[in-house]
């Protein structure tokens, strides 16, 4: 099978000679498949998926290994080339999506930015209708009013969904999806990740969901790579790996992993401390001639 992306002995240093946060990592991802990078903060799996797009921040460098991506050798295409493929054929989406979304551009003005310059053959009504046809795919109950609406308007969930929707409009080979669903409370993490997996199917995206969180990324993967302190410690089939995983580090990984058991224990134990029919008077606002009282139970 011919591979989308394929990173093979890759290393990256701070400076040149300098101490290596990412050493020797390879792997592969095909068309439409979703890979997981899974590991702890620090584990370097963050650098090494940004390594595909050229996003390493200095003072960080490649000293070893080799990214191809859709047959080209990403260290041997020009600045111009590089700039060409993020946003059309790479997609990134972030952890907190008010660190990508410009807080000084409504949302129709993001949304119209990206396709204006990779799709410049659309006119601006077309590419108006396709920013329109978005937002409704992403589950914005009103595209029209959003369009004019800024990010600060809207909540991190209904942000992410907006960002899910600037990075799909190109239709990339390629999504990174960098911790997308951390900074979400735990009923909108699960719509944003079904979303995104749905659209990606839709075009036929590949997906790297980089995480620490083991069991969403075991939900929606079809392979995982473990990193530990920049390296790969163990790498394949996602259901294989959390059946019989073979490195201490991936075990201690899965224990770590809450259980419903603990949970329902510490339910059944009694409770320190019950309140029941409490209520509490405070000083409302003044009146002519009295004061009101204010009451919350």
């Amino acid at each position: 099978m011919n591979q989308l992306v394929d990173v093979s002995g890759l290393s990256l240093s701070i400076g040149k000679g300098g101490r290596e946060i990412v050493r020797n990592v390879s792997f592969t991802v095909a068309p439409g498949e979703i890979v997981g990078i899974v590991g702890e903060s620090g584990s370097g799996k963050t650098q090494a998926a940004r390594a595909i797009m050229g996003l390493t921040p200095p003072p960080l460098v490649r000293s070893a290994g080799r990214i191809v991506f859709e047959g080209e050798d990403m260290a041997a295409v020009s600045d111009a080339r590089l700039r060409q493929l993020r946003g059309a054929r790479i997609g990134m989406v972030f952890q907190e999506p008010m660190t990508s979304l410009n807080p000084s551009m409504t949302i129709g003005r993001q949304l119209d930015e990206g396709l204006a310059l990779h799709r410049p053959e659309l006119s601006p009504a077309a590419r108006r209708d396709k920013a329109l046809a978005m937002l409704a795919r992403v589950g914005i109950t009103d595209p029209q009013a959003a369009l004019a609406a800024w990010p600060h308007e809207f909540s991190g969930g209904m942000r992410q969904r907006m960002m899910l929707a600037s990075v799909m409009l190109l239709e990339p080979a390629l999504l990174i999806a960098d911790e997308p669903t951390t900074a979400l409370d735990a009923l909108v993490q699960r719509d944003v990740l079904e979303l995104m997996v749905g659209l990606t199917r839709e075009h036929n995206t590949a997906v790297l969901l980089i995480s620490h969180d083991l069991p969403m990324v075991a939900r929606y993967t079809q392979r995982m790579i473990v990193m530990q302190q920049g390296e790969v410690v163990e790498a394949g089939d996602t259901a294989a790996l959390l059946a019989g995983p073979k490195q201490d580090y991936t075990r201690k990984l899965l224990e770590a992993i809450p259980r419903r058991q603990t949970a329902r224990r510490i339910a059944d134990e009694q409770p320190v401390i019950e309140v029941r029919g409490l209520v509490f008077d405070y000083p409302g606002k003044r009146r002519l001639f009295a004061r009101s009282t204010a009451k919350r139970v």
